[in-house]
C-alpha cells in the first residue's frame, strides 16, 4: 500500500493501512454545497440584467461555492489515519493551511477502543476510533472511520508485538 505524498516514512517502514473517514456522514454537506454552487445559475439572467451589481453577485456566489466545496473535499480527503508496521499517524486537515499531525509508536499506546453510535453508523459500518497514549500526550481520536473493530484489532496486535519485543 502506498503512503500519501505528504507523509514521510522512516527507513524500511511499511504502510499497512491508509484510512479515510467514511463518505456517508458527509454526503448531505456535499449535496448542500453543490446546490449552493449551482443555485446562481437559476438566477443568472435576472441578476445579469441588474448590470454590474448582478455580475458581482453571480461571480462572488460561484467563487464562494467553488471555495467551500474545495475546502470540504480537501478536509475530507486529507484527514486520514495511517497504520504502519512501526507507528500510527493521524493526519488531520483542519483548513487550507492548517493541519495537525499526531504520531505514536506502538509502545506508547496504552489502550485502543472504538464505538459505533446510531443507526447511520451501524448501517454504513463506521465509528470512532480512540487511541489512548501513555503519559500526558494528547490522545488520538479519529471519527467516522470505516470498520473500526478491524482497525482496533490490527493496532492491538501490533501493540502486543511491540510490547513482546521489549
Amino acid at each position: 500500500m502506498d503512503a500519501p505524498k505528504f507523509l514521510r516514512l522512516k527507513a524500511e517502514e511499511e504502510v499497512l493501512e491508509v484510512l479515510r473517514a467514511s463518505l456517508a456522514p458527509y454526503v448531505l454537506k456535499f449535496i448542500l454545497l453543490i446546490v449552493w454552487l449551482l443555485l446562481p445559475f437559476f438566477f443568472l439572467f435576472p441578476l445579469l440584467r441588474e448590470g454590474t451589481w448582478g455580475i458581482v453577485v453571480v461571480t462572488l456566489w460561484i467563487l464562494s461555492g467553488i471555495l467551500l466545496l474545495t475546502r470540504a473535499y480537501l478536509k475530507w480527503s486529507r484527514t486520514l489515519l495511517v497504520v504502519t508496521d512501526r507507528r500510527v499517524v493521524d493526519h488531520e486537515q483542519k483548513g487550507f493551511f492548517h493541519r495537525v499531525v499526531t504520531e505514536a509508536r506502538y509502545d506508547q499506546i496504552d489502550e485502543v477502543s472504538y464505538f459505533v453510535k446510531g443507526i447511520p453508523s451501524t448501517l454504513f459500518r463506521y465509528g470512532t476510533l480512540h487511541i489512548q497514549l501513555e503519559g500526558s500526550a494528547a490522545d488520538i481520536e479519529v471519527a467516522h472511520i470505516k470498520r473500526p473493530a478491524r482497525i482496533s484489532d490490527l493496532i492491538n496486535d501490533l501493540r502486543s508485538e511491540a510490547h513482546a519485543q521489549k
